[in-house]
């Protein structure tokens, strides 16, 4: 019977949900590595390493290439070679020492099949002061729920010198020199745009505040009843999302019954964000005056583009129909004048004239 280990969360995951917990400020920076060893039939390289600068991705590195592989914006070939003979170094140990564990693993559980993962997550964090701290993290669990324990004290305290004599060390100063060259990237602002949303659901509504488009990714967003901050537990939804795009998005919402809508409660959001001198208010009144003016605006141009589809349709009917009056008109006079010669002709034929007197009476044909 094989067992698979479950990955309880994706490294990007696990990164951002721990940038949130330990980042006290914005000034502070954090370099990170990510691990992930496989062992198993996959379509993957059996360990891979993305690496990190805060939330941006700035490296890579898997077994099959055995080099560490830039991704920054701005690269030069002297500190490229260095950061990849650092990386190449630091990451064969970490290498070795997640295939070491992950072999007796499988030896203490009898694992012979399936596919086997074990993730690692290191790095450092540099405080406002210069002051550095270092993180070494292993997340993996079983099926069978049981752990295997940790190892004895003396490799426990071999791993902690390691890490705090060598690894710190490359760790704090790649950070500086990639955090010197990606500054525009990692301390760059962008201010948040709100919108306050109504819409309608079972037994009542949802009032929702969405905040999307900023960066840095901290942003603080509240919704106000009647001036006052509704509570948390009354709300779902709040946790801060990438949109793919660099930015990020967070959404808010409170769920109003019938009866308290009848109320008439004021609801506002309001969010501060560090690219804003001042905090950003949207009020649910000047949300639905958007609604309205979008809607009314969209049925204005349909109007619009419906008249100028009857313009085109009439006109080219009406010159068609102008066009056949017009040439039955000459068709018509061209008989009257054909009708009419015949008549004199047989008239001066004949030699036949008439005369009025000065009295209007006929004399005579001559």
């Amino acid at each position: 019977m094989s067992t698979v280990y479950r990955v309880e969360c994706s490294l990007r995951a696990i990164l951002v949900s721990l940038i949130i917990d330990i980042k006290a400020t914005w000034r502070s920076h954090s370099l990170w590595a990510l691990a992930t060893y496989i062992t198993g039939e996959t379509p993957f390289p059996e360990f891979t390493v993305v690496v990190m600068l805060d939330d941006v991705q700035v490296g890579y590195y898997d077994s099959n290439m055995e080099n560490f592989i830039y991704r920054g914006q701005h690269i030069t070939d002297k500190t490229e070679d260095d950061e990849a003979q650092d990386g190449a170094h630091v990451f064969g140990d970490i290498y070795q020492s997640m295939k070491h564990r992950l072999f007796k693993l499988k030896h203490h559980f009898n694992l012979t099949e399936g596919v086997q993962v074990q993730q690692k997550m290191a790095g450092c964090e540099m405080l406002d002061n210069d002051y550095a701290i270092y993180y070494n993290m292993t997340h993996f669990t079983y099926d069978i729920g049981i752990l295997l324990l940790g190892w004895d004290g003396m490799m426990q305290a071999y791993e902690r010198t390691l890490w705090e004599n060598v690894y710190l060390p490359i760790c704090i100063r790649t950070l500086k020199t990639i955090l010197k060259r990606e500054k525009n990237v990692v301390m760059r602002k962008i201010p948040p745009r709100l919108r306050l949303i109504k819409k309608e659901v079972s037994g009542g509504f949802q009032v929702s505040c969405l905040v999307f488009g900023f960066y840095p990714r901290h942003i603080n967003l509240t919704l106000l009843r009647d001036g006052q901050p509704v509570a948390e537990q009354e709300l779902t939804g709040g946790e801060v999302l990438p949109s793919g795009d660099g930015t990020y998005q967070l959404r808010k919402s409170l769920e109003v019954s019938t009866e308290e809508l009848k109320q008439r409660h004021h609801y506002t959001c309001t969010a501060s964000h560090l690219s804003l001198d001042n905090k950003l208010d949207v009020s649910l009144e000047s949300g639905a005056e958007r609604v309205h003016l979008s809607t009314l605006s969209a049925l204005l141009v349909m109007v619009l583009i419906v008249i100028l589809l009857g313009i085109f349709i009439c006109l080219p009917r009406r010159w068609s129909n102008t066009a056949s009056l017009s040439k039955l008109a000459n068709v018509d006079a061209k008989v009257s004048e054909v009708s009419k010669v015949p008549s004199l002709q047989t008239k001066q034929d004949t030699g036949e004239t008439n005369t009025i007197d000065n009295e209007g009476k006929g004399i005579g044909s001559s």
